[in-house]
């Protein structure tokens, strides 16, 4: 896949205000060396490592070793670490949750890659279009209006629908784990640590995908460009009914 022509065609098919960002979970931070150009972040979170891909062209393919990732959430999701128990356990979710019952239930149905057992070592996500390596998911962050304009291409071959769990709850990463284990598309809504940390704005979503799925919403995006093109054109076809005192009179019209 090349990628740099993907990015272009999503971002001129969605229209959309910043990059779509790869994401690459690795086995080994040395393997972060041999990547030129990468910024290395000591002190960070996903989120906050998001914001960088989107907004700073080459100079935004960022990593982190699981030692830089400073929430514990993301690091969980990401399979960065063993999911803690206090994590599992529900006794994070203080403050959303009722009581602890309620913040495991929240637990389980999130995308957690670190249940059973550390899977990666490192995390790096770039711009699509600057990405030094095959991504193993892409997340694009976009309006309501442009995540029906992803949803309909990705439904275009197959007649395939969006299934989502959405918790409010470390919704970056916890769609990168369900996309990545479920090889399939999913869509969030930003939780408050990607609105603190990640600076997303209020009218925000999110959508991630397997990148095996990117082909096949690529060509979704370019077959049904004619009849579901962002911005969505206005139905127009009716005759324009003005107050009468704001109408030319027929005198005027002479």
């Amino acid at each position: 896949m090349e990628w740099k022509k993907a990015s272009i065609a999503i971002r001129r098919h969605l229209n959309l205000a910043t990059d779509p960002v790869a994401v690459k979970m690795l086995e080994s931070t040395l393997m972060m060396r041999e990547i030129k150009g990468l910024r290395q972040l000591r002190d960070t979170a996903p989120c906050h490592m998001a914001t960088w891909a989107r907004y700073y062209g080459e100079d935004g393919v960022v990593g982190a070793s699981a030692q830089g990732i400073k929430c514990v959430w993301g690091a969980a999701c990401c399979g960065l670490i063993k999911s803690p128990e206090r994590f599992k356990e529900g006794y994070l979710t203080t403050g959303f949750t009722k009581d602890f019952e309620a913040g495991k239930h929240i637990v389980r149905s999130m995308g957690v890659l670190g249940d059973e057992k550390k899977l990666f070592d490192a995390l790096v996500m770039a711009p699509l279009a600057y990405t030094p390596l095959d991504p193993d998911v892409i997340v694009i962050y976009l309006t309501p209006a442009q995540a029906l304009r992803i949803v309909i291409a990705y439904a275009y071959l197959r007649g395939e629908e969006v299934r989502s769990t959405i918790t409010g709850q470390a919704s970056l990463c916890s769609s990168i784990a369900h996309a990545f284990r479920e090889n399939n598309l999913v869509i969030d809504i930003p939780c408050v640590g990607d609105r603190r940390f990640g600076l997303v704005q209020e009218q925000e979503m999110l959508v991630a995908f397997h990148s095996s799925r990117t082909e096949q919403i690529l060509d979704g995006l370019q077959a049904t460009e004619g009849s579901a093109s962002h911005p969505f054109k206005p139905f127009v076809q009716w005759q324009v009914i003005f107050p009468p005192d704001l109408e030319p009179r027929r005198t005027e019209l002479d």
